[in-house]
């Protein structure tokens, strides 16, 4: 079955507000562990954690993007377009998801610490989160990559 560019777009879509409603989640056990101070890190193991947590998140993000740039042009090398574009959803799902590893471990810790450090951390995976945010154009020029002309793949429903 031949997924349209806007089927591509709306599974992409969906996805993506699966992760931002994960993240709310997040925010909102983070706060109430918070105010209920029922997990606290010792302060002097504090360091330790917001370095991982700094390191992973400067580290990830550029790693993440280039490993999807790099996904997109392998899957041109597919030859079924189904192939291509269940890899490109998976792809596209996994950047998304090591975007969102970075943005709630920096939250979780930010509410158990209140280190405002973690808020630059937040800031910035929030702005990776939206520039990786799955509009129609987005999905178009990033699967044009990879597939024919958008005449040759629809399908007539």
């Amino acid at each position: 079955m031949n997924m349209t560019s806007t089927q591509i777009h709306k599974r992409l879509k969906y996805n993506f507000v699966i992760a931002i409603a994960i993240t709310l989640f997040h925010i909102l056990i983070g706060y109430i562990i918070s105010v209920s101070g029922f997990i606290s890190v010792h302060p002097a193991l504090s360091p330790y954690p917001k370095a991982a947590i700094i390191l992973f998140v400067l580290v990830s993000i550029p790693l993440d993007l280039k490993w999807f740039a790099t996904r997109l042009r392998k899957i041109a090398d597919y030859t079924d377009y189904d192939r291509k574009v269940a890899a490109y959803i998976k792809y596209s799902r996994i950047r998304v998801f090591v975007i969102l590893m970075g943005l709630i471990s920096a939250i979780m810790f930010f509410f158990m610490r209140q280190m405002n450090d973690m808020l630059y951390l937040i800031g910035i995976e929030v702005i990776i989160l939206l520039l990786c945010m799955p509009t129609k154009k987005r999905v178009e020029s990033e699967m044009a990559v990879f597939a024919p002309d958008e005449d040759n793949y629809h399908t007539t429903e």
